[in-house]
């Protein structure tokens, strides 16, 4: 826990000495802009809607960085939630040139309709988590096709269930950069067991995050540590209090950090300078 928490204050400092402000550099590879989000005014969300293989309407909100070939992330929230508990990181990972997209999840938000008009309900069986795992490879295929994404540089976040579907699409998914992980379970719903999925997710970047007052979760955490194994690019933090998934982000007081909200500052410094997504700014 020492060395990760000198590690992420390393890399906030470096972080927050560059500033918001540059031009992205990276990958010159052609994207093909299929199903384009509508044009909208810089720093304001797009209201989008994405395909799932099954016909289900998801709804997303839709962060454009404004910048050509410029990383970006999908963000996945917790059970009983929807993509507006993102809405603060979406912004301030907007400003700094990512693009990001926030989706609400199968069965919530406004995500509860298919293209014939029936109605669409969460769920937890074998059949529900499979059909979660391709929402998340139809959001992540969404967002590579956008404009000013370079879809070689995305990452996920993902919050209680959501980082159970990110880690499990990421680890069948190299294309994947790095992803983080708010709350994470060993095995919710007895059918999405993460540690075999970060086993195989290999030595892209991770980072894991809970608060000690979620047992569950931060037993977890050092679990999936453990899984990981020598991948150098694990990041771990534990704050004493927090709560779960996306109510971490209101954390204060109990960790070091620059603007006070202490995981949007650790997971600004971990998405900047993470390999595979960091680019140059000037």
């Amino acid at each position: 826990m020492r060395r990760a928490c000198i590690f992420v204050l390393a890399l906030i400092t470096a972080a927050c000495g560059q500033g918001a402000a540059g031009n992205a550099g990276g990958s010159n590879a052609n994207i093909a802009t299929v199903n384009p989000a509508p044009e909208k005014a810089a720093g304001t969300p797009q209201t989008v809607t994405i395909d799932s293989p099954d016909g289900v309407k998801l709804v997303g909100s839709y962060y454009e960085a404004g910048k050509p070939m410029t990383p970006a992330l999908l963000l996945l929230h917790h059970w009983q939630s929807d993509r507006h508990s993102f809405d603060e990181f979406a912004k301030r990972m907007q400003a700094a040139d990512f693009n990001v997209l926030a989706i609400d999840g199968r069965g919530f938000g406004e995500s509860t309709k298919k293209a014939d008009g029936s109605t669409v309900a969460a769920g937890r069986t074998d059949t529900d988590v499979k059909a979660m795992i391709g929402d998340v490879g139809a959001a992540f295929d969404y967002l590579a096709k956008q404009k000013n994404v370079d879809p070689k540089r995305i990452g996920i976040v993902g919050a209680s269930y959501g980082s159970s579907l990110a880690i499990i699409y990421a680890a069948d998914h190299p294309e994947v950069a790095a992803v983080a992980l708010l709350s994470p379970g060993l095995n919710y719903f007895g059918n999405m067991q993460t540690e075999p999925a970060i086993k195989k997710y290999g030595e892209r970047p991770i980072c894991l995050v809970a608060a000690d007052d979620d047992k569950e979760s931060a037993s977890a955490v050092r679990s999936l540590k453990d899984a990981g194994g020598s991948n150098i690019y694990n990041m771990n933090e534990i704050f004493k209090k927090g709560g779960h998934g996306t109510a971490l982000f209101d954390v204060v007081g109990d960790w070091e950090s620059p603007s006070g909200h202490a995981l949007s500052d650790l997971l600004e410094a971990f998405f900047v300078k993470a390999p595979r997504l960091m680019y140059v700014r000037t």
